[in-house]
């Protein structure tokens, strides 16, 4: 069997995971709840993250790429499977043949779609993308009745849904999420008057699940809520989420240093006074970003210490003062733990990121570690 690290690890609490899904699914019911498990279920492991939610209902998954896509259905995820990025025409061949949900983002995938499923010889399940604001990806919501009544006019096209995505759900103002879910619901308004009606309408994300309970529609996507974190610090904390994720090392040793004594690269920090260094056993190869240099605290029984110096590869540094520990003291950079917790969202704020981006960012040397499986 091949080794595997034990000291720098991230914990996995499905426990964590089952309660976000329920309480999201009581807060929006009775909309479904599509689990978004897109960049490996936000760094989470998409398989194990899938098969847990596949075991508690869900039967609704939303993915990046194609590769997502395959590798949840080679790991016999049940269900259905939105891939909400544009695919090339390649990928949506290989799309269609193989049963995956696409999303129609621009006029020419309505042909190409038909083109191959067609070919195949059964209907391609699809989703239409509509940008009401967020100017990234999706039908201009100018042209899209037009191309939504024409892709519900293909014979081989099962327009299951109609999708929009917030720009701004995530903060305090929520005045420009409000005018692109007016200009949705124009638009589902003169679907409806020309007699068409689609089944699975959605807009909420994790912001506007929290604070935009108008946008639930048929179908909700929780992200970062299903893993325990809020968008942002501006959202309100309506759900009482708990973190999935527990980013953890180990103190792997204690140095006692003098007064003017300079940490890592760069002497960015410089001790004042005598004090007791930890070096930690992780690093930006780890996801711990060079952004935390000088930046943010770590959780060390009940009690908070500042990261110093600059953080390198694979080691970082904490200020502890006159504090003693013993190597091999557990040490806390996110998460729920019975000795205290430090919310992720909070910590990411703090260098000036989201906690997206904090586990997106865990590498693949750092072990997956599941509770409760």
């Amino acid at each position: 069997m091949p080794f595997q690290e034990k000291y720098t690890i991230a914990e996995i609490n499905l426990d964590h995971l089952r309660y976000n899904y329920h309480k999201i699914r009581e807060r929006v019911a009775p909309a479904k709840v599509m689990a978004v498990v897109k960049a490996n279920a936000y760094g989470h492991g998409a398989i194990p993250v899938a098969r847990c939610l596949n075991d508690e209902g869900v039967h609704l998954f939303g993915v990046a790429r194609l590769s997502e896509a395959f590798e949840l259905h080679e790991a016999g995820i049940k269900g259905e499977i939105l891939i909400f990025g544009g695919l090339f025409p390649d990928e949506m061949e290989l799309a269609v043949n193989n049963g995956f949900a696409l999303t129609i983002t621009r006029p020419d995938d309505i042909e190409t779609i038909q083109k191959y499923a067609a070919g195949s010889g059964k209907p391609a399940t699809v989703h239409i993308k509509v940008d009401t604001g967020m100017g990234r990806v999706g039908l201009f919501i100018q042209s899209a009745l037009s191309l939504v009544k024409y892709a519900c006019q293909q014979s081989h096209l099962f327009v299951e849904g109609l999708y929009t995505h917030f720009a701004t759900s995530d903060t305090k103002d929520k005045s420009y999420a409000i005018q692109q879910l007016q200009s949705f619901n124009r638009l589902i308004d003169d679907l409806r008057a020309e007699g068409i009606r689609i089944p699975l309408i959605h807009a909420a994300n994790s912001g506007a699940i929290l604070d935009l309970p108008e946008a639930y529609f048929d179908l909700v996507r929780p992200g970062i809520a299903l893993y325990g974190h809020f968008p942002s610090t501006e959202t309100t904390a309506s759900l009482a989420l708990r973190q999935v994720m527990t980013l953890k090392t180990h103190i792997a040793q204690i140095r006692s240093v003098p007064a003017g004594c300079n940490i890592s690269y760069g002497r960015r920090y410089t001790t004042t006074r005598v004090t007791n260094i930890a070096v930690l056993p992780i690093g930006y190869a780890d996801g711990l970003m060079r952004a935390f240099t000088n930046k943010g605290r770590v959780l060390i029984r009940n009690k908070t210490y500042p990261l110093v110096g600059t953080i390198t590869m694979d080691q970082t540094m904490v200020d502890l003062g006159d504090d003693k520990f013993l190597t091999g003291e557990p040490v806390i950079f996110w998460g729920d733990t019975p000795s205290g917790s430090l919310q992720a969202t909070k910590v990411a704020s703090e260098i000036g990121t989201i906690a997206y981006e904090l586990c997106c960012a865990v590498s693949n040397r750092v072990p997956r570690i599941y509770l409760n499986t």
